[in-house]
């Protein structure tokens, strides 16, 4: 059923002027907002959505019982601290420099006569000192010349020491503030002017 043209519903004239009159728009370009996914991204969201779905749909009660076997065992800590410590000197060898070790002279060893030699004075030594009469020697006295300090002596030290480290420790923050009050004042000008007319 179609309608006369007097039939349509009317615009009204400034509604109808609004839309005739000249616009000054500013050139815009559309930004798309919400990109569509991919052909690939479907693909995995259908991958993602068939795992999802696999593993709410698992049931534990298909599985066979395994019994699990160590293959690699680890270390106790006894082993690993042994391995730290290879390690350590392993590295404190390899890092090692020669520039730190001390010009040394080495000794010949000895010629066998010398050897022979040294052999013979240390015999003939002990041989010495294992004959030798005590009773030959003469009795002395021994004279003590730095006697050790006596009780009185060591307490009067005590106290001295005892007495500065109290005043190299002093806090002088445990002190209170304090004002000076001059007792002694000084006379004034005309006191000394009167002072020296009476005189």
């Amino acid at each position: 059923m179609s309608m006369k043209k007097e039939e349509l519903p009317r615009i009204g004239d400034s509604l109808k002027g609004e839309l005739l009159k000249e616009h000054s728009l500013k050139k815009t370009e559309a930004q798309e907002k919400n990109v569509l996914p991919s052909a690939e991204d479907v693909k995995q969201e259908k991958t993602h959505q068939n795992i999802l779905s696999g593993i709410e749909g698992f049931t534990a009660t298909d599985l066979k019982p395994t019994e699990t076997k160590e293959k690699s065992v680890l270390p106790a800590p006894e082993d690993i601290k042994a391995e730290k410590t290879h390690q350590g000197l392993i590295q404190g060898v390899e890092g090692f420099s020669a520039e730190k070790l001390k010009q040394v002279k080495t000794r010949e060893p000895q010629s066998p006569t010398a050897a022979a030699q040294v052999e013979i004075a240390r015999g003939s030594s002990l041989a010495a000192v294992e004959s030798f009469d005590k009773n030959s020697l003469k009795k002395s006295e021994t004279n003590e010349k730095n006697p050790l300090p006596d009780t009185d002596a060591i307490a009067k030290e005590m106290e001295h020491i005892k007495f500065k480290s109290g005043i190299e420790g002093f806090d002088k923050g445990s002190l209170s503030h304090a004002e000076t009050v001059e007792k002694n004042s000084l006379p004034t000008k005309e006191i000394i002017a009167q002072e020296k007319s009476v005189n």
